[in-house]
């Protein structure tokens, strides 16, 4: 597998065959990791509806603590699938003015609060909006954007209507969430704002690349991170996801092999004077 979809020199993590959480710096029954040198706790009241952060999230969060990523600081930031408020937390842990946490699962909302409060961040400073992308009206638009979209296959026989799956699955080719972000960036993100997406390698990285480049964004690969496929919640039908994966692939679409995959940490910045 290449280690970034454009040649610039990044840094890249290989996580165990296998592990699972291993970028916890500790996890019983939360999750602690570390932003910028200071120790933050995740828990998520029903994992059933809310995923608790993968290592997919949690390699973002690494990313995001590069000395080459967005300081954070004085910013106000959109925190687009914010599950949990894993990055919610971060962000406003790294001094971000405010962010709007967006989540098309309601019940996102009540563990990003519930998360931002147990690290002694103040709740005024989010807010919490139950929205699909596609169709959210922002008061106004942000100085940064972070985003760890899903990114499996739909499939009728292994999806299901929980708000767990919205975190998974995203259409017939895993791009739901991706091509949502690349239509309505120019309406979250001010002149010389910058998204930073955490993009799978099963989802066409190079498409998204292409779409941002056309509508002139600067685009830089942060960090990459290889990791396992996460199939722990379709092991009765991980071969039919295996399959739709290597239609995919086959097509150009995807990359992956066996059963590892690639999450590339995407910078996108928007050219000043856009309007």
């Amino acid at each position: 597998m290449s280690a970034a979809p454009i040649t610039t020199p990044v840094e890249r993590r290989s996580l165990p065959v296998g592990g699972k959480g291993t970028l916890w710096a500790a996890r019983p029954a939360y999750g602690v990791f570390e932003y910028r040198g200071r120790p933050l706790r995740i828990e998520v009241e029903d994992p059933a509806e809310v995923l608790f952060p993968t290592d997919c999230g949690l390699s973002l969060v690494a990313a995001l603590n590069n000395p080459s990523a967005p300081d954070p600081r004085g910013l106000t930031a959109f925190d687009l699938g914010c599950g949990s408020g894993l990055y919610t937390v971060a962000l406003l842990a790294g001094g971000a003015s405010h962010v709007t946490a967006m989540d098309v699962n309601a019940a996102a909302a009540g563990d990003t609060l519930a998360n931002v409060a147990r690290n002694g961040l103040d709740v005024n400073r989010v807010t919490c909006v139950a929205a699909d992308l596609a169709t959210f009206a922002p008061v106004e638009k942000a100085d940064l954007v972070v985003t760890n979209p899903p990114h499996l296959p739909y499939d009728p026989r292994y999806s299901t209507d929980s708000g767990l799956e919205t975190a998974l699955v995203a259409g017939r080719e895993g791009r739901g969430m991706y091509d949502a972000v690349v239509a309505r960036i120019d309406d979250l993100l001010v002149p010389g704002g910058r998204l930073v997406m955490a993009h799978s390698s099963l989802a066409d990285v190079a498409r998204t690349v292409s779409e941002m480049r056309d509508k002139g964004y600067e685009v830089r690969t942060i960090e990459v991170c290889e990791m396992d496929i996460p199939l722990e919640s379709y092991a009765e039908h991980k071969d039919i996801m295996l399959g739709h994966l290597e239609k995919l692939r086959a097509d150009g679409r995807a990359e992956f092999e066996g059963e590892r995959f690639m999450v590339h940490a995407l910078e996108f910045t928007r050219p000043f004077g856009a309007a």
